[in-house]
């Protein structure tokens, strides 16, 4: 009898926890691993010479950069923009109610969306490894993720790290 009652109890601890997340209005969200909180933001490609790039950063303000195609300086690199630059990235996300949007706004989940936009995926993993990423397809005109969008370039020094007035032909020359 005490292992039926065991058993029941282990479901209804686990029921209880898929009833609060359902409740929570988290969306697409997961258990990562922890003690690895970080931000990134990839972007690209376009029709045109959307930059395309991957960009993630650490809470002490570290920075991994893989900018592919359309920007300043293609290639990997590495450095620190300060912690400010993740607190501000951090409150971004905040601001937006990222836990609970929607995690594909695309073609494929919203309507009037028009082609040849870029796709902006942005992944946010805390400390305790709660984690969820999110893909916004442009083209679709959801304000709420384009200034999101707006707001992580801002933190993430994108006019300094990736952003180049440069023009390019289509195959990427300048």
């Amino acid at each position: 009898m005490s292992r039926t009652r065991s058993v029941r109890g282990y479901l209804f601890v686990a029921l209880a926890a898929v009833v609060a997340t359902a409740c929570s209005g988290e969306k697409g969200v997961i258990q990562a691993q922890t003690g690895e909180a970080m931000i990134s933001l990839s972007e690209g490609p376009c029709f045109g010479t959307c930059p395309i790039y991957d960009m993630t950063l650490k809470p002490n303000g570290d920075y991994i950069l893989n900018a592919e195609r359309f920007v300043k300086q293609e290639g990997v690199s590495e450095g620190n923009m300060g912690g400010q630059a993740y607190m501000d990235a951090e409150q971004a996300l905040k601001d937006a109610g990222f836990w609970s949007i929607q995690p594909e706004q695309t073609m494929d989940t919203l309507h009037n969306c028009h082609t040849d936009a870029p796709t902006a995926k942005i992944t946010w993993r805390d400390a305790e490894g709660k984690e969820k990423t999110a893909t916004y397809y442009a083209g679709c005109g959801v304000e709420k993720m384009n200034d999101l969008v707006r707001s992580l370039r801002t933190a993430m020094k994108f006019e300094d790290l990736v952003w180049t007035e440069d023009r390019f032909d289509p195959s990427g020359n300048r």
